[in-house]
């Protein structure tokens, strides 16, 4: 029986952190889902590739995940033009910043 206890004991350690980076890596993979669709959105709605940035930060179980829009100075109104289109887009687990407004 205690060989079976220091079994368990030993190895919870490294089962645990084994768990913990298979959640970390699926709620990473995740965001950068989100983020391609918010680039594809953003491309389609100003009708191609802009100058406006895309970032993404997976939700954590006690924060929702943020979609971040910016662009350089001269170029915020590609974000205006575009962040209702990609609000209808986002996931009900994500919140939209917009940066520079």
């Amino acid at each position: 029986m205690n060989d079976i206890l220091v079994l368990i004991f030993a190895t919870a350690p490294v089962t645990l952190a084994l768990t913990w980076r298979n959640v970390s890596d699926r709620r990473r993979h995740r965001a950068e889902a989100v983020t391609a669709t918010v680039r594809a959105a953003v491309a389609h709605t100003l009708g191609g590739e802009s100058l406006v940035a895309v970032r993404a930060q997976a939700p954590t179980p006690w924060a929702r995940g943020r979609v971040h829009l910016s662009a350089p100075d001269g170029y915020r109104a590609l974000v205006d033009e575009s962040c209702l289109d990609v609000a209808q887009r986002l996931p009900l687990a994500y919140d939209l910043v917009i940066h520079g407004c």
